[in-house]
Parts: C-alpha cells; structure tokens; sequence
C-alpha cells in the first residue's frame, strides 16, 4: 500500500479520535522543499491555572484545558509553503468541540540561508472561529528571524494581530523566542522558548494584566521525517496560567 495513503489516513483518525491544547510555538525559517508535506498533531494541557476564560459562552475554568489541532503543510516552492489548521478544546466542563479553522495563505523564507545576518522568513495566517465561540475574524502576520551561532539556534518571531470584524480592530502585538541547541545530542535537543502577550500597540495592558510563560523544550527526530516537541511551561505574570504542557507531533513525506 502506498505509504502517503498509509499516513494520511493516521492523520484522519488523529483528527477524529478524543486528543485535546492552546498552542504556542516558535516557527523556524526553513520551509518544506517543493511538493513536500508535512501533517502534525498539535496538543497542550494546562495543569495549572487560577484563570477562567470563555467557552461557547460559559465563563469556565482553564485548569483542565485540553486543546489540540491538526495541520496539513505543503511545500510550494523550495520557499514557499501554504498550511491548514483545524482547531479543537476540551474545557474541564463540557466535551471536545471544534472551534476554528487557520489558514496559512503562505510562510516564505527570504534570501540563502547565512546570506544575511538573521535569516528572514514572513508567516501569514487568517483565523476563522465558530462564531458561538468568538464573535470575530483575526489576521495573523508574523516575521521569522533566526540566526545560528555554534552549536545555538535562535530564533525571533515578533507577531502582529488584527481582528478583521467585529468592535474592536485594533492591532496587538505578542512575540515568540526560542534557543535551542542544535548539537548538543544525536536524538534530543534542549531548548527554552518565551511567549508573551503585550496587548494593543500604543496602548499596552499593565505588565501584571500581560501574559508571558518560558518553556523548557525538547526536541527528538527519529526515523525518515518524523519530529516531536514537548515542553512544559511555567507563566511569569498573573495572567498567566502557572503550569502547562505542549507537545507537537509531526511527520513530512
């Protein structure tokens, strides 16, 4: 049987069968090759947490959340790749439910890589909620940078939000940075990521209201293509969730 089918039809029934995550992640500047797929598994659980958040519109717990979501990725170009995200939550009070689609209209790498000082990519990502679970659209845009020095891998994602419908359009700004260590062993890497919240560009919220986590990561591949990245994280501010767990599964073909 040919093994694309045998994968994508793993990959249907992880999108179908009870796995849960509100995702964090730190993208890096290398895209798939052309015509290369890559299909993933997202899910992270939040152990941790005085916080509530809305649910379909019940004000409900995060301790207890459960999330996860699928994506298909496909290589365009050498550069140029396009994505799709189905997103799902599992709430401490209801079951699993479908919440979003992501679109990725296309994540680009600029330049050779070390041609530069960073090497530079664009992200752009367009969000498509239920709209019993949020009552806007959102325009996501995010620039890669990274840069390699040793056996260190750093990477920048200063990230750039704007709800296209709905009361409030206003841009946000959050940010996404990782340092990893590329060499420090032949199946698992250590790492550690920041993520952080700032709020509305020109008015940012009170640091105590902003939310930042760090992450410890690790990161193995293993076999012909197959990745996985887990971390657990601890929040910096009190609005934050104090302890959650990330893991994401991939496997390009």
């Amino acid at each position: 049987m040919n093994k694309k089918f045998i994968f994508l039809l793993l990959f249907i029934l992880i999108l179908i069968s009870h796995t849960y995550a509100q995702f964090y992640k730190v993208y890096e500047y290398k895209t798939r090759a052309k015509n290369e797929t890559e299909i993933a598994y997202w899910t992270s659980y939040v152990a941790k947490s005085d916080l509530t958040y809305s649910f379909f519109g019940k004000e409900v717990e995060r301790k207890g959340l459960w999330a996860h979501s699928a994506e298909i990725e496909y290589g365009i170009t050498d550069r140029l790749t396009v994505a799709i995200y189905f997103d799902f939550e599992d709430s401490s009070v209801d079951s699993l439910k479908y919440i979003q689609a992501k679109t990725v209209f296309f994540r680009y790498r600029f330049a050779e890589k070390g041609s530069l000082f960073f090497d530079p990519a664009l992200y752009v990502e367009y969000n498509i909620p239920k709209k019993e679970y949020k009552d806007y659209n959102e325009l996501e845009v995010r620039l890669i940078l990274e840069k390699d020095i040793g056996s260190l891998s750093i990477r920048l994602n200063p990230i750039f939000e704007k709800k296209t419908s709905g009361a409030n359009q206003s841009v946000e700004f959050n940010y996404a940075v990782g340092i990893y260590c590329r060499r420090c062993g032949p199946v698992l890497q250590p790492g550690i990521e920041f993520h952080g919240e700032m709020g509305e560009i020109g008015n940012f919220i009170p640091r105590k209201q902003q939310r930042h986590v760090i992450f410890s990561t690790v990161d193995s591949r293993f076999g012909s293509g197959f990745h996985w990245h887990f971390a657990a994280g601890a929040g910096l501010t009190e609005a934050s969730d104090k302890l959650i767990l990330k893991s994401i599964f991939s496997y390009k073909f």
